[in-house]
């Protein structure tokens, strides 16, 4: 895997943590302590509001680790080094994009988003155990859709980038790359987006995370959206990794109001 700890990507190198060794892993918005007894791994989630700008790794000494009653502890045979995954969240996103943007009738649009990764360890050699997951930024549930055939999903906030220019690299957050085309006779106004992120891959590049390409179709407020999952890594950086698989690998999903202007069920 590849190395660059200028940009903080080498906070998901694999680490040889010993006996009685303790790791802290630091982000924006958390930090997370692993120490190794024997056959035990003990985690801490610790909340952090540092204005940290770049994702690191280093150990602390013993005495210095947190004294909490929140610490986990997992049982594993497996004694190999430890091995962190960047993986996308466990539920779908509804992405809230933060300024008003109109798509008109028959025009097309490439757009960029920034998802935000969780941590995942995993520990071993060549049998690899998942020993827990962490999401690093907190985000507020919702309701997608009607209160039968909807899903509850996590809230995003962010700004659709037509560039890569405007999108800082960042270890904790992936770009996720969407063709968007409105096939449709009316103008499609962005105001929320759901995007099943169960269905898609982390790729590792040399500054930044990346998700497979979706191509959306919008084909009017009363029929299916369709959007599909490019297979492999995205065509923006050469190059690309894998750095963690897709929850649930999927070609394409098809959702009723995959755009939508509704608002009664949402918890904005």
């Amino acid at each position: 895997m590849k190395k660059n700890p200028d940009t903080g990507l080498a906070v998901w190198d694999d680490w040889d943590l010993g006996h009685k060794q303790t790791a802290v892993w630091t982000f924006p918005e958390c930090r997370i302590y692993v120490e190794r007894i024997e056959q035990e791994w003990h985690v801490l989630s610790v909340a952090d509001a540092t204005n940290v700008r770049e994702a690191s790794r280093t150990f602390v000494d013993r005495s210095r680790k947190p004294a909490s009653s929140e610490w986990r502890h997992y049982l594993s045979r497996e004694s190999g080094p430890v091995r962190p995954q960047p993986v996308l969240p466990d539920r779908g996103i509804v992405v809230k994009p933060d300024r008003s943007l109109t798509l008109l009738a028959g025009e097309s649009a490439q757009f960029f988003l920034e998802i935000p990764v969780w941590f995942r360890m995993n520990a071993g050699g060549e049998r690899q155990v998942r020993v827990f997951e962490e999401a690093l930024t907190v985000m507020s549930n919702t309701w997608f859709g009607d209160p039968v055939t909807g899903e509850l999903c996590y809230v995003l906030a962010t700004r659709l980038h037509q560039g890569m220019s405007s999108i800082a690299p960042a270890a904790w957050r992936a770009v996720c790359p969407m063709a968007v085309t409105n096939d449709s006779a009316t103008d499609l106004a962005f105001e929320r987006i759901c995007l099943h992120v169960q269905n898609l891959a982390v790729f590792r590049g040399a500054g930044r995370l990346w998700t497979n390409s979706l191509s959306a179709l919008f084909r009017g407020a009363e029929q299916a959206s369709h959007i599909q999952v490019s297979p492999g890594a995205p065509e923006f950086e050469p190059g690309l990794e894998p750095a963690a698989p897709a929850r649930q690998p999927a070609e394409s999903w098809d959702i009723r109001r995959t755009f939508s202007r509704i608002r009664e069920f949402a918890d904005f």
